[in-house]
């Protein structure tokens, strides 16, 4: 099986002083699994105590599991449509997860500002952004 032209996925998500960080810790494992989140103390914006959770994937073999795991979910396709405004100037493509469906281990993408952000930086020769678009849309139609 071709490897997919995507270098890392990553997935973060903030647990705020009102969540149980361990099951702002399972959303995240469900909505990537693999590894260990990296975990950054941080201080909100009204001093408030606020936890950064970050999982990041790198190695083919996972990510590529992954991926396949979110296309029987249907999840590539709901935001195919999408691609123009998904794909930034550094090539990496973007997407939200709703956090309390992904802690329920269903998907569905967010519709709040509470949510798991993905980002997938794409393989792209050379660098620019409507090639990493073109890559976007291939991946996203299955063709890779």
């Amino acid at each position: 099986m071709a490897k997919l032209p995507i270098h890392w996925i990553e997935a973060r998500t903030y647990a705020h002083a009102t969540e149980d960080e361990a099951r702002v810790s399972a959303a995240l494992a469900f909505a990537l699994p693999g590894g260990e989140p990296v975990r950054e103390v941080l201080e909100g914006h009204f001093g408030n105590a606020l936890v950064r959770l970050t999982r990041r994937i790198e190695d083919g073999k996972s990510i590529r599991a992954i991926w396949e795991r979110w296309s029987t979910a249907g999840l590539p396709q709901s935001f195919e449509s999408e691609v123009e405004a998904r794909v930034d100037e550094d090539g990496v493509l973007h997407f939200r997860l709703d956090k309390q469906a992904a802690f329920l281990e269903r998907w569905a993408l967010a519709k709040d500002s509470d949510a798991i952000d993905v980002r997938l930086k794409l393989v792209a020769y050379p660098a620019k952004p409507e090639i990493a678009r073109r890559v976007a849309r291939s991946i996203l139609q299955g063709a890779v």
